[in-house]
C-alpha cells in the first residue's frame, strides 16, 4: 500500500487570508518538501502535489481533516488546480486518532511524540508552526536561512508523522472505531 504522509506550512489560519508556503510530502524514506514565496509557486506547488498524489493509497496527516486538507482545497480552488484526489484518498488522521483513543494531556504532534519518546531532527522544538509567519517575512526581505528553516521544519514535521504512525499503527488497526469513515467504507 503506497501511504503518503503530508503536512503543510501557512502564513495564516486562513485559506482566504493567507497562502501556502510549503508542503511536505513522504511516500517512501527521504521527505520531499516543495516551498512557495509567491501566489504563482504556490499554484505551481498545488500542481505538484496533485501529480505526487498518483497512486497513493493512504495519506497520513496530523490534524489534515481539520486544517490541511480544507486549506489546500481552499487554495486549490483560488488557484484553479483539480484537487479532488485530495479528499478521494483515504485518510488517517492522527491527530484526531489520537485525541479519541489517547488521554493526554496535548495533542500537538510535538507533544505525542515526545510521549512516545519519539524526536524529530535537531529543529524540532526549536520553533513552532506558529512562528512560520514570522520566519517567512524574512524569506520576503531574502534571508535564504529563513527559508532553509521552513522547509527543515516541515521534513521534521513529516518524518516525526511516520515515527508516530508506525509507533501507533498496531493500535490503530485494533481500533477500528477510529479510522476515518472513509477508511471504513474502502475496506
Amino acid at each position: 500500500m503506497v501511504v503518503a504522509y503530508l503536512d503543510i506550512e501557512t502564513i495564516s489560519k486562513k485559506a482566504d487570508e493567507g497562502m501556502i508556503i510549503a508542503i511536505g510530502l513522504l511516500t517512501d524514506d527521504e521527505p520531499e518538501v516543495r516551498f512557495a514565496d509567491s501566489l504563482e509557486e504556490e499554484r505551481r506547488t498545488l500542481e505538484w502535489l496533485r501529480d505526487k498524489l498518483e497512486g497513493c493509497e493512504m495519506l497520513v496527516t496530523w490534524y489534515g481533516s481539520g486544517f490541511d486538507i480544507p486549506f489546500l482545497s481552499t487554495r486549490a480552488l483560488v488557484h484553479n488546480v483539480n484537487l479532488t484526489k485530495l479528499t478521494e484518498i483515504p485518510m488517517l488522521d492522527l491527530c484526531q486518532w489520537s485525541r479519541a483513543n489517547l488521554l493526554l494531556s496535548s495533542y500537538s504532534l510535538e507533544s505525542v511524540a515526545r510521549f512516545l519518546d519519539i524526536s524529530g531532527g535537531k529543529g524540532f522544538k526549536e520553533f513552532r508552526g506558529t512562528d512560520i509567519l514570522a520566519l517567512f517575512k524574512l524569506v520576503d526581505r531574502g534571508d535564504l536561512e529563513a527559508r532553509k528553516l521552513i522547509v527543515e521544519h516541515c521534513k521534521e514535521d513529516i518524518v516525526v508523522l511516520k515515527l508516530v504512525h508506525e509507533r501507533l499503527k498496531p493500535l490503530v488497526e485494533r481500533s477500528r472505531g477510529g479510522l476515518p469513515r472513509r477508511i471504513l467504507k474502502e475496506e
